[in-house]
């Protein structure tokens, strides 16, 4: 039933060629609720304009923003492909390494550290067991802190080759020979 019987009612056809759109997508909005209908395929004038203009407006409130919003977008997405291309071209040339290759590198030459580091008491203790030279002890573990650093820095400079020798270690200074117990005077 219309709902003022004074109002003329118009075809679905009628409407659709008012608000330049296709009679189904006049019927999808009448599905929707955004224009009323009143009787069967038949729909009065001012209700349907009034509907379909809410419509449009709350659309556009809704979007307002969305024409700016997709531009910013869409140069935040080529900014961060381009971004990620160029991560990719340093990593490729070196200039890069990945965050967990780092960690593991790093534990694993803390942990060669910590073992070279531990094992100089028990290389220590029978070469200076019976010395009473402070001078002397304290050279042969001077000897040994050396000859642990000189194969770490070996280790690190060239990972793939660690039976190389270098002349030199690390801070420039030769690197003190392997402690032998005739220096001291005991047999081994």
């Amino acid at each position: 039933m219309p709902d003022n019987p004074s109002q003329p009612t118009y075809p679905v056809g009628t409407i659709s060629r008012l608000l330049l759109m296709t009679d189904r997508r006049v019927q999808q909005l009448v599905k929707d609720g955004v224009i009323p209908k009143t009787e069967k395929n038949r729909y009065e004038l001012a209700p349907c304009v009034q509907g379909y203009i809410r419509y449009l407006q709350e659309r556009a409130v809704g979007n307002a923003a969305a024409p700016a919003d997709f531009h910013v977008e869409k140069a935040r997405l080529v900014k961060l492909q381009a971004d990620k291309a160029q991560i990719e071209v340093d990593e490729l040339g070196g200039k890069l390494v990945r965050v967990d290759e780092v960690k593991k590198e790093l534990y694993s030459a803390i942990t060669d550290c910590k073992n070279r580091l531990l094992s100089i008491p028990s290389k220590a203790a029978p070469i200076v067991a019976n010395e009473t030279n402070p001078a002397i002890v304290q050279g042969v573990l001077d000897d040994l802190v050396r000859e642990a650093l000189t194969e770490l820095s070996k280790e690190a400079d060239e990972p793939d080759q660690s039976t190389v020798d270098n002349k030199r270690g690390d801070d420039g200074v030769d690197p003190a020979p392997k402690v032998k117990s005739k220096r001291l005077g005991r047999p081994k």
